[in-house]
């Protein structure tokens, strides 16, 4: 039980950190650089890793969608 905790907290940070790898090596930036959106992804990547117990992930999913629609609203006032 304990090993299969150790391991999905591996996997999670092996994951977020080819997903910020990417993100910073990619010279090609489709999104403008904020930081509010690669921490709605991490939060994603949370709560998709932590599904077992519904409280946990569903907050991780809740707190990532709020961030995503703030990040909307301020992009869409730029413009």
């Amino acid at each position: 039980m304990v090993w299969e905790l150790w391991l999905i907290i591996a996997v999670s940070v092996a994951v977020l950190v080819v997903i910020f790898g990417a993100l910073f090596i990619s010279k090609k930036q489709a999104l403008p650089n904020s930081p509010i959106l690669p921490l709605a992804i991490a939060l994603v990547v949370l709560g998709i890793t932590f599904g077992d117990d519904p409280l946990i992930r569903y907050s991780f999913l809740g707190t990532s969608m709020v961030l995503s629609v703030i990040y909307a609203v301020k992009s869409s006032r730029k413009k």
